[in-house]
């Protein structure tokens, strides 16, 4: 299992991009206009897989301004540990982007947001939502292979989300969703499985009402052997081919969830499984509370 990380590390460390944000050819006045996505990387910084993951929602014909943010230290191998482990400075990060977002909106009222957040990236982006300070929305949150705990309580972040957090999980990406986040700990702080590897636990039907009204706007979808095409574990949910199908609807939608004949499309034979559902559905209702540790 330890080998298997150090491989996963170093294929981070090959896909790393350094240097400045390279948004120009998206940051037209038309795509402006029409709204904004951000791409938030994984503790590698601007890469390959997120360079896909634009390329894959610009094939899908989403017209909007498609931007790769970064937060992280732009230093491959010992910045990548640091930006996993700096879990301040992750929170800072956060409120950095909500900044950002807020400029953004300032210029172009009333337009769809929507944070798209792979690995460590996913926990900024929900640490972003939750920064929002009060009447300040954006659209909603997609979350690749996150890095933040399945403990961690998200209520705060579905607040200010209009139509929710969608949640993509596999729980084959044991090694860095599993291992390595339960010994160097998630992006908040928290150790041991993350939301990436298990989903969110959900609250039980005893809790906090405002929770339990939160929650009702978080979607979990788990993934399965079609739509992995034989992608390595945690960059499954970063193929081109696996954004322009899977989460391009969730973004080119107003309500949510998309209808499902839409999200599967091709639909792996035999599976009766829905492939978008509630957590609560998955596991019956019951959940973990959500420690002190990695909540705002």
């Amino acid at each position: 299992m330890t080998r298997q990380l150090v491989i996963c590390l170093a294929i981070l460390t090959t896909l790393v991009f350094c240097g400045c944000e390279n948004n120009a050819a998206f940051k037209t006045p038309e795509r402006l206009d029409a709204g904004l996505v951000v791409i938030l990387p994984g503790i590698e910084g601007e890469s390959t897989a997120n360079q896909n993951i634009r390329d894959g929602l610009n094939a899908a014909g989403v017209d909007r301004s498609l931007q790769i943010w970064h937060w992280g230290r732009p230093v491959p191998g010992v910045g990548m540990i640091l930006n996993q482990i700096d879990f301040l400075g992750n929170y800072i990060a956060g409120e950095r982007i909500a900044q950002r977002i807020m400029e953004y909106q300032d210029e172009y009222p009333d337009r769809p947001v929507h944070i798209i957040g792979h690995s460590g990236g996913g926990g900024i982006a929900v640490f972003a939502a939750s920064a929002l300070p009060e009447g300040r929305e954006i659209t909603g949150l997609v979350l690749l292979s996150a890095s933040v705990s399945s403990n961690h309580d998200i209520t705060r972040a579905l607040n200010h989300c209009t139509s929710g957090i969608v949640n993509f999980y596999n729980t084959n990406d044991l090694v860095l969703l599993g291992l390595a986040t339960t010994v160097l700990g998630n992006v908040g702080g928290a150790h041991g499985p993350s939301a990436g590897l298990a989903g969110f636990n959900t609250p039980d039907t005893s809790g906090n009402d405002e929770k339990l009204l939160a929650y009702q706007k978080l979607y979990q979808v788990p993934l399965t052997g079609a739509m992995l095409a034989g992608a390595t574990a945690h960059y499954s949910t970063t193929q081109q081919s696996f954004i322009s199908t899977y989460v391009a609807p969730w973004v080119d939608m107003e309500a949510w969830p998309p209808k499902p004949d839409v999200i599967t499309k091709k639909p792996p034979p035999n599976n009766t499984e829905t492939l978008v559902s509630t957590k609560s559905d998955l596991n019956g209702g019951s959940s973990e509370q959500p420690p002190t540790t990695d909540a705002n």
